[in-house]
């Protein structure tokens, strides 16, 4: 008797556990979805990296408020700004996560890793209110984390059919004790488990394509007469196209690749003030496939410096159809809600097996 007292208010337990994980997955997934294909973190910035250790580590999550909630920035405030890196290497998020050291006359910052023996303004001018994304929360001066979540979640993301994998072993666990034992199971309802891996699946789906997702800046000139693009450009790992002649065009070719071993549907933007067309806008790609993407640019417009801002949003489809509806965000919550449809079959069937044990 006091083996099934145990074992049930264990089973309890992980009940309760389980449901508050699901939730907090489920909350963290739409706004790490949110920070990713819209740009900006939203109160959740991972960490990547060493250069703030041991004050934040690698694959911490930082809770942060967003600005422009987050009140006056002082020297040691942790904020969470823009990347002016961002784009160089696909899957990094679009931001830095350091601390002011320094609050100057014109009201920009210095900012500085607590790990880094430099200061980031080296590589980066000192940055301006317009970039900063959020502020961290901080407890007697150390940040507000949940360590090593961001890590987890990340790996998942790396290796989602072992994850799926875990969860179908985890549905075994749960559905009941085995019998051999002869401790009285305590099963959980089907609609229950249902509703439960629906939500860690279209959780995870969700966190896959929206950490994949990625952009660069590509930058040029529009004058009448030939020169040299070299001053002025804001983003230091922009592509930069040179001067264009009015009506002249030139183009910029780059490669996208399925690197998740899952099908996929890429989506390509373009934000800025310019004359450009892309082809294709609209890609379906299966493991390990590549394909070029071609932009050009004509010298149209007012003279002088262009920004176009490229997004590449990577968004996992395991049944690919295309672009879904006119937002990049709408398709990819649309797709994880069919890739999860897709899963649930065999897990529905794992589960009622389960129950016939």
């Amino acid at each position: 008797m006091s083996t099934y007292v145990l074992t049930y208010s264990l089973k309890n337990f992980l009940k309760i556990f389980l449901n508050i994980l699901v939730i907090l997955l489920f909350i963290f997934s739409i706004l790490l979805a949110s920070a990713n294909l819209l740009g900006r973190p939203t109160f959740i910035a991972i960490t990547n990296g060493y250069s703030m250790y041991p004050v934040l580590k690698s694959g911490d999550i930082v809770i942060a408020i967003p600005e422009p909630l987050a009140g006056k920035i002082t020297n040691g405030s942790i904020i969470v700004f823009r990347d002016p890196d961002y784009g160089k290497i696909p899957g990094y998020p679009p931001y830095i996560i350091h601390e002011v050291v320094s609050v100057l006359p014109n009201d920009t910052f210095i900012t500085k890793g607590v790990n880094d023996n430099f200061i980031d303004q080296i590589y980066m001018p000192p940055v301006t209110p317009s970039e900063i994304y959020a502020k961290a929360v901080l407890i007697d001066g150390k940040p507000l984390v949940i360590p090593y979540l961001g890590q987890i979640l990340l790996s998942a993301r790396g290796n989602i059919i072992t994850t799926i994998v875990i969860f179908a072993i985890l549905i075994a666990v749960l559905v009941g004790i085995d019998e051999r034992k002869k401790i009285r199971r305590v099963a959980l309802p089907r609609r229950a488990l249902l509703l439960f891996f629906t939500i860690v699946l279209f959780s995870i789906f969700i966190i896959i394509s929206s950490t994949s997702t990625y952009s660069f800046f590509v930058v040029y000139s529009v004058s009448h007469q030939e020169g040299i693009l070299a001053g002025g450009v804001n983003e230091v790992s922009a592509i930069n196209l040179q001067v264009l002649l009015y009506n002249q065009s030139k183009s910029y070719t780059f490669s996208v690749t399925d690197k998740l071993m899952l099908p996929e549907v890429v989506i390509i933007t373009v934000e800025g003030n310019g004359t450009y067309t892309v082809n294709p806008k609209i890609i379906t790609l299966y493991p390990g496939k590549s394909e070029l993407v071609n932009l050009t640019v004509v010298g149209k417009g007012y003279e002088g410096l262009h920004q176009l801002l490229i997004k590449v949003y990577v968004i996992v489809a395991l049944i690919p159809l295309g672009e879904l509806l006119g937002s990049p965000l709408y398709t990819l919550f649309l797709y994880s809600a069919l890739d999860t449809l897709c899963l649930l079959f065999p897990i529905s069937v794992i589960i009622a097996r389960g129950e016939e044990w």
